[in-house]
Formats: C-alpha cells, sequence, structure tokens
C-alpha cells in the first residue's frame, strides 16, 4: 500500500508527527480550562479575560516572531515557544485566582506566538507550491489525530483523578515534543536567505498590503474571529445544556474525527484550480454550523454539526493556507505567516472578551454574532479581493521548493 505523498516526504513526516503531539497535548488540557477556572471560583467575565489576553499576546507578537524565523530559522522559534507552553501548564496545577489564570495564558500565548509562525513558514519551506494544498491538509489532519482521543480521554482523567493529571501529563508532552523538534528538525529548520551583491536583499513592507494577501488575512480575521468569541464559552455552554465532562471532550473530538478521516480529499481539491468558489462556500456552510450550534441547545445534534463543520474545514483551511502561499513572497514567508496569523489573533482578541459578555446576555447571541461576522467578512474577502487575484492571475514571487539551509544548521 503506498503511503499518501506528505507521508512520503520526510521533513512534513517530521512536522506531522510532531504536530500530531503537540495536539495531544492542547486536547488534554482546553476542553477543562475554563471549566477548572469556573470551579476555582473565577468569574464568567474573568475566564472572558483569560480568553482575550492569550489572544492578544499573540496578536502583538506573532509577526515579530515571524519576522525573526525568516532570520534565524525555524528550529529554535518552534522548541522554545514550546517550552514556554510547557512552563505555563504546569503553573495550572497551582493557581486558584483570576490573576494567576489570566497571567499563566498570557505565557501560553507568548510560546504559542513563538512556534506557530515558524511552523506554517516551514511547510511552506519544505514543500512545492502545487502541493501546498495537501500539505497543510496533513498538517491540519496531525493535529486532529492528537485532538481526536486526547478530549475524550481528558474527560475520562479527569472524572476520576482530576484535573492536574491532565496539566502535568500535557506539559510533559510538550516538552518531549520540544527536544523532538531541536534534534528531528536538524538540517531542514529555516530558508536561507536570498542574497544579492553580498548582502540579504529586503523586501519593504509594503508587500503585506498587496489585495491579494488582504484578501486572505480578512479570511484570517473572520476564522479566527469564532475560535476568540467560543475559546472561553464553549465548555460552558455544553455544561449549561447537560454535557457530561466526557461528552464536552467528545464535542472537540468529533471535528477532529472527520477532519483527520477526509483531509487526505480536502488537501487534493485545495490543489486543484482557483479556490475562490470552495472557500466561498465553505465558510457560508460553517457560518450556519455556528448559527444552528447556539438555535439547537441538544447535546447530540452538537455532536453530529461537529462531524459536518470538520469535513466542511477539511476544504477551506487547506485552501486558505494554499492560497496565502501561492500569493506570498518567498523571501517574507516567516513575515507573511506571522501577519496572516496576527490578524486572525486579532479577531479572537476582539471577541473573546465579546464572548462572555454576549453570553451573559442570552446563550444564543454569540453564535448568531459569529455566523454572521464569518458570513460577511467571507463575501467581502472573497468577491472584493481573492476571486480578483485568482483569475487575474496574479502572483508574487513564489517560494522555492525546500529553500532550505544544508549546512550551519547547528547556529540554527
Amino acid at each position: 500500500m503506498k503511503l499518501p505523498w506528505v507521508l512520503q516526504h520526510p521533513p512534513l513526516r517530521v512536522i506531522l508527527g510532531l504536530t500530531a503531539m503537540a495536539g495531544v497535548a492542547v486536547g488534554l488540557v482546553i476542553p477543562f480550562l475554563t471549566l477548572t477556572a469556573r470551579d476555582r471560583g473565577v468569574s464568567l467575565n474573568a475566564i472572558g479575560a483569560m480568553a482575550s489576553s492569550y489572544l492578544i499576546a499573540q496578536m502583538l507578537l506573532q509577526l515579530p516572531m515571524g519576522v525573526l524565523s525568516d532570520r534565524i530559522g525555524r528550529r529554535l522559534p518552534i522548541a522554545i515557544g514550546l517550552l514556554v507552553e510547557a512552563a505555563a501548564t504546569i503553573g495550572y496545577v497551582m493557581a486558584d485566582s483570576a490573576l494567576s489564570f489570566i497571567t499563566l495564558r498570557v505565557v501560553q500565548g507568548v510560546g504559542l506566538a513563538m512556534l506557530y509562525p515558524a511552523l506554517r513558514a516551514l511547510i511552506v519551506d519544505v514543500t512545492p507550491n502545487e502541493r501546498r494544498g495537501q500539505a497543510y491538509a496533513g498538517f491540519g489532519a496531525a493535529y486532529s489525530a492528537g485532538l481526536l482521543f486526547a478530549p475524550m480521554l481528558g474527560g475520562i482523567v479527569a472524572e476520576t483523578v482530576g484535573v492536574n493529571a491532565l496539566f502535568l501529563s500535557a506539559a510533559t508532552i510538550e516538552m518531549l515534543v520540544a527536544i523532538g523538534g531541536l534534534v528531528f528538525l536538524r538540517g531542514f529548520a529555516g530558508p536561507r536567505p536570498v542574497v544579492t551583491t553580498g548582502e540579504t536583499e529586503r523586501v519593504p513592507f509594503r508587500e503585506l498590503l498587496a489585495a491579494p494577501l488582504i484578501g486572505a488575512f480578512i479570511l484570517s480575521f473572520a476564522s479566527q474571529f469564532q475560535i476568540g468569541l467560543f475559546s472561553g464559552i464553549w465548555s460552558i455552554y455544553m455544561d449549561d445544556i447537560g454535557a457530561s465532562d466526557v461528552e464536552v471532550g467528545l464535542s472537540f473530538s468529533t471535528f477532529s474525527i472527520a477532519y483527520l478521516l477526509i483531509a487526505p480529499v480536502g488537501g487534493r481539491l485545495a490543489d486543484a484550480g482557483t479556490r475562490w468558489r470552495r472557500l466561498l462556500v465553505a465558510n457560508l456552510l460553517i457560518s450556519g454550523i455556528i448559527i444552528t450550534y447556539g438555535l439547537v441547545p441538544s447535546v447530540l445534534v452538537i455532536l453530529l454539526l461537529g462531524l459536518v463543520e470538520g469535513a466542511v474545514a477539511t476544504v477551506q483551511q487547506p485552501s486558505l493556507d494554499a492560497y496565502l502561499a501561492s500569493v506570498s513572497d518567498a523571501r517574507i514567508q516567516g513575515r507573511v505567516q506571522g501577519a496572516f496569523t496576527t490578524i486572525g489573533m486579532t479577531g479572537a482578541a476582539v471577541s473573546a472578551f465579546l464572548g462572555s459578555v454576549l453570553y451573559g446576555i442570552a446563550p444564543v447571541i454569540p453564535f448568531l454574532t459569529g455566523g454572521a461576522v464569518l458570513a460577511v467578512l467571507t463575501v467581502v474577502a472573497v468577491l472584493r479581493f481573492i476571486r480578483p487575484a485568482e483569475l487575474g492571475g496574479h502572483r508574487l514571487q513564489p517560494a522555492p521548493v525546500a529553500a532550505v539551509a544544508s549546512s550551519d544548521t547547528d547556529a540554527r
């Protein structure tokens, strides 16, 4: 049996393996973090501040961290970011106040800001343009594989042993992944700078304001707006409609199950022709699903909708990632990825505190708001920026295949 292309590619095999393990660490903790905070006396408004502070830290740091990874390579930012996250995760064992929970979420945000742009840029570094949809689909599938059983396992552990065991287990995994990154990413941990006349070629900042990139940035904002909106309230919403700890964990896993199973098809679709139609249809479908989550407060219905959302996301997310890579200048991949994720985190930060405020008015309002924002911004981004860019054949300087340093890797 022939392996999928992403598993035949040695650098991607390493990236996907590390990503899957990181997904396990996240899946063990995230479904139960807000519930733990509430159980330890943290108010709903402070839980909203937890979510927004985590996202604001990323919003402020992802762009400069992306620039840093262009200069020093990808390996060190990835490893150090994971170690920072591990330290914060251990801190939750002792957290007992709103201030301590908020501070630890800020630290986790700093860690993710260091590693995420570097990891996304590394995927571009090591894959050809015509395969990037599959590469990003594999990236999402690997993360989903990590998330698949971790939330369910976390729910069982939380009910039998307690949440502190989850925090310690997740931190251990994050430290192991950091060590794995240092060891196994050696040799393909970043691009060589493009050099002309003996100096690194400088790319003006206005390249980030090109119309094709603006379309991708708007969609990043719209997509992450949903993440921020529900990061502080999802587990609480599930608990309020009668879900058990296991069902709360399962509500995170159903999305991952569908994503994992359908990702190969979604990746191939993302690499096939223009992407604007797929982005338009997929985002509008997700918008409808988000609204339905709030209108039908049934645990079973929500679990089934999670499967549908995961299936649609296998087309939506790789298509957006591949589109972004196709219109990005090879010399500033870290900067572009940093800007993309920074703008996304801006959307998430704006909505994170808003989610708890709206939920306090009525549980359905955050879902109606999230669906409407996604639908409106999708129509603007796709029809105003992405469709003209693709039909016009616009393309910035494409990233070379595996523009990777083959020496001097110790310095990276």
